[in-house]
């Protein structure tokens, strides 16, 4: 069930912190809360993937070339935009921390204003786990034909909330939580998954 705006309000103001919502800074709810929707704003956070001795990503490290993700980083004044080329994919972490309790799942949606303009927020991850901490990382996306002057405190997406059952397994207890409780646009991990091991070991 998506959580309607009195509902959310209530889960934001919870006695009960198991239950409650956390969502800050909102700097102005009567613009960030929609019906089933409050938007979140991109912080001052930026990274993009370093290609210029990169010939191939290859989490086992063992082939030619291969190497992790190197990314570069940005830190934007709050009066300058970071500029997405076309084309180009960046990462950005939200101004906003949320926590989410173990009830509540999160989807990530893009704002229609940004999305008819070409810009897309997230690649493929755009759900949020219950027991999630931290910022959320935008996967940004220029697939529109001039470039984008991104401001750090612009809303450009939009978190639906959904309540079921309780997890007996939220996000920050998997074992092989990654992301949970980062603050930044934090780059991608994915060479610590398990699979990697095994082919390492096999490549040996």
């Amino acid at each position: 069930m998506i959580l309607n705006e009195r509902e959310l309000f209530d889960r934001l103001t919870h006695p009960d912190t198991n239950k409650r919502i956390i969502i800050t800074p909102i700097i102005n709810p009567g613009e960030q809360f929609g019906p089933t929707s409050v938007d979140i704003r991109i912080g001052t956070d930026f990274k993009t993937l370093d290609v210029a001795n990169v010939s191939l990503l290859d989490p086992t490290g063992d082939e030619l070339g291969s190497t992790l993700p190197r990314m570069r980083r940005y830190q934007v004044p709050p009066d300058r935009a970071f500029i997405l080329h076309p084309g180009e994919f960046a990462l950005g972490a939200s101004l906003e921390f949320i926590r989410v309790p173990a009830d509540i799942s999160v989807r990530v949606e893009g704002r229609s204003s940004w999305g008819r303009l070409g810009l897309l927020v997230h690649a493929t991850a755009g759900f949020v786990d219950p027991g999630f901490s931290g910022s959320i990382t935008f996967e940004l996306h220029n697939v529109g034909r001039v470039p984008m002057a991104l401001y750090p405190g612009v809303r450009i997406a939009q978190l639906c909330f959904f309540a079921g059952q309780p997890t007996s397994l939220p996000y920050d207890r998997k074992i092989y939580t990654k992301y949970s409780g980062k603050t930044t646009a934090f780059a991608s991990q994915y060479h610590q998954d398990p699979e990697y091991a095994g082919i390492r070991r096999r490549r040996r």
